[in-house]
């Protein structure tokens, strides 16, 4: 991971400064960060939220090997399940992997609490995972500029540092 101070010029260190979840609005700056994570020889693990939730859940069960982890798949929606479903999230060779979401808006409106419990619970998945020497980054991908969800991790979700300031979001 991290060994000396010139890592902190890496594409991943923003990315996990003020935690694992960053927030993006411009998708250039979105995709921009998730081919940085790539040519860190990251896995990257993409679902797409633009079609809600049912679609969601689909591909967070392929993305966590559901059936290959509990029998059953797809993913219901429980979110204690999802809890114990990021507990063996799949990390390659590397042990570095990003969970791009784009149009995590489309969740959101869908249904809100469930969303933050989301973004929440793959916080404390992340840090959890550094325990282990295995780095999880998730980039979540909005078309609100104004979304803030409920604090997540003991913490609330960042910007990404070139859209931190509300005027670079178009507000």
């Amino acid at each position: 991971m991290f060994s000396r101070e010139t890592d902190t010029d890496r594409a991943d260190w923003p990315l996990l400064q003020n935690g694992a979840v960053n927030l993006f609005w411009k998708q250039v700056l979105f995709e921009e960060a998730r081919r940085a994570l790539e040519g860190l020889d990251y896995d990257i693990l993409a679902v797409d939220c633009r079609s809600g939730w049912p679609t969601f859940q689909d591909q967070i069960s392929t993305t966590l090997k559901w059936r290959e982890q509990f029998g059953y798949a797809p993913w219901n929606g429980n979110l204690d399940a999802f809890n114990d479903g990021l507990k063996d999230f799949p990390f390659g060779p590397s042990k570095q992997s990003a969970l791009a979401l784009k149009g995590f808006h489309v969740l959101v409106e869908e249904a809100r609490d469930h969303a933050d419990a989301v973004l929440d619970m793959l916080e404390y998945a992340a840090r959890d995972h550094l325990l282990w020497s295995d780095t999880l980054i998730v980039l979540v991908q909005t078309d609100d500029p104004q979304y803030e969800c409920a604090p997540i991790g003991g913490r609330r979700a960042s910007w990404n540092g070139r859209e931190w300031l509300a005027s670079n979001r178009g507000l």
